[in-house]
């Protein structure tokens, strides 16, 4: 059984809090972050010996190197990374303010680069240790009006590949899981009606679940996927296909 603790860095939106269960439930301990303006997510707020949660602001590369040092601290080693933290505020380009692009540049994708930069000398170390990026399929089909977290979804990718080329030889991995439309709190806004319209979009006609996202991650984090590494893999329904 994996005993590397994972850091899950976002663990209070859907997608990350399905990653926790599902590698707590693999008894894999998890270190797990929410931002200082909220809480740990209710189903997890008490996870006792299971893990430990912490609170970062993914913006500031000084906390999230102090997050680095405190896991490796408490969890006696470093973990592997999940990166799950990411925002939203759609615009059309020509509405897309500074502060608006600044915003989702900073928390979808410098934060991904710092906490991969704090972990990367500690991985290289141990060997045999995982990155993984939880990236969108926005990065491979436009989308009118995300423009910004288009641009940050697009850019894991391809920090990724540089990643897997570098820390490679360590035995260390990286790797971008991309959902396509998933069933969660993102899109409670959406009418219902055009829910049902958007999903006769999919081949496999229905949203995607939390959980296969997760299921998805706990196999790349896993010694089963160990020869996977500078892969973007979408999880959609097809989605990417039509």
């Amino acid at each position: 059984m994996v005993t590397r603790p994972c850091l899950i860095i976002g663990a209070s939106g859907d997608i990350g809090e399905a990653i926790a269960h599902k590698l707590i439930g693999n008894g894999r301990p998890v270190a797990l972050t929410h931002s200082p303006r909220s809480g740990p997510t209710a189903s997890l707020a008490d996870i006792g010996d299971k893990g430990k949660w912490y609170a970062v602001d993914v913006r500031d590369a000084k906390s999230i190197n102090q997050l680095v040092a405190d896991v490796q601290k408490d969890f006696k080693q470093p973990p592997d990374l999940v990166y799950s933290a990411g925002i939203t505020k759609d615009a059309g380009l020509s509405l897309i303010s500074d502060e608006t692009w600044d915003a989702v540049i900073a928390t979808n994708l410098s934060g991904a680069f710092y906490a991969a930069r704090a972990l990367s000398k500690p991985l290289m170390a141990t060997g045999n240790g995982r990155i993984l990026f939880i990236g969108s399929v926005t990065a491979a089909k436009g989308n009118a009006g995300q423009l910004s977290y288009a641009a940050t979804k697009g850019a894991l990718e391809s920090m990724c590949r540089v990643i897997a080329k570098e820390l490679g030889r360590f035995g260390v991995t990286c790797n971008v899981v991309a959902p396509g439309a998933i069933d969660s709190r993102m899109l409670n806004h959406i009418p219902a009606s055009a829910l049902d319209a958007f999903k006769k979009n999919i081949p496999l006609r229905r949203l995607g679940k939390t959980e296969e996202v997760a299921s998805l991650v706990s196999f790349l984090l896993s010694e089963d996927g160990q020869y996977v590494t500078g892969q973007s893999i979408y999880i959609d329904g097809g989605l990417t296909a039509v």
